[in-house]
């Protein structure tokens, strides 16, 4: 259950969702592009506005930081001629006769049929999907060959706010197709990160030093990630889908 309240942080007024939750063991605010979540184990007798006043200065940070970063998201209109992102390049749609689509060096190429039984933003989607699935697979390959690491098989999916996650239980590496959009150095962080989730399952010391040990500057890679994921969205902020 949750419900929307305001408080009034240094002169502002902040409006935020309250979320009781049965799994939650403390008090935690969440920040993010769809806003402000107070999380409140359930049971707990408490003020909400007093937890919020007391983390206000970080509060104000996140609210101030992700409303930047919702007009930093591109507007993103499936349609020929406009770009989108492979591996860190953009590149235009083009609609091609060509019985497949595929991704090449200069544009995306999509067949006028695939597009006309679906949609340029369907097609666009399978072809990100596959040629997601293909680059994946061939980096998670080498990691594990340098690595030692071994994964059963890798799901592509689409979530909100995860790029990666690896279950020691099932061998499963996932990986969000909109990583295809990023750089290649840092979708080989992501990965190189969850397959070293296979012997370390926290983030502990350990964790991050045989993540060094393959990827010696995995920070700026993160921290590339965490200032422009935002941007490596399928769907623009104009609500076009």
């Amino acid at each position: 259950m949750s419900t929307t309240r305001t408080a009034d942080l240094h002169g502002e007024a902040v409006t935020y969702e309250v979320r009781r939750s049965e799994k939650a063991s403390q008090t935690r605010i969440d920040a993010g592009l769809e806003g402000i979540t107070l999380v409140i184990p359930a049971g707990l007798e408490i003020d909400p506005d007093d937890i919020m006043a007391e983390k206000a200065d970080w509060v104000l940070r996140q609210r101030d930081r992700y409303a930047r970063y919702r007009d930093e998201m591109p507007e993103r209109r499936f349609e020929e001629g406009e770009c989108f992102p492979v591996l860190g390049e953009e590149r235009p749609i083009r609609i091609k006769p060509d019985a497949e689509s595929r991704v090449m060096e200069d544009d995306i190429q999509l067949s006028a049929s695939r597009v006309e039984s679906t949609s340029i933003r369907d097609e666009l989607e399978h072809l990100y999907r596959k040629t997601a699935r293909e680059h994946f697979t061939t980096r998670a390959d080498h990691f594990c060959k340098v690595m030692g690491a071994t994964y059963e098989q890798i799901q592509i999916r689409n979530q909100k706010t995860r790029w990666g996650s690896y279950s020691p239980r099932t061998g499963t590496l996932s990986l969000n197709f909109r990583l295809l959009m990023a750089p290649p150095e840092v979708v080989d962080y992501v990965i190189a990160h969850e397959l070293a989730h296979e012997e370390h399952p926290n983030h502990g010391p350990r964790f991050w030093r045989l993540v060094a040990q393959h990827v010696p500057d995995y920070q700026e890679r993160g921290e590339w990630l965490e200032e422009n994921g935002h941007r490596l969205i399928f769907s623009g902020r104009s609500g076009t889908h």
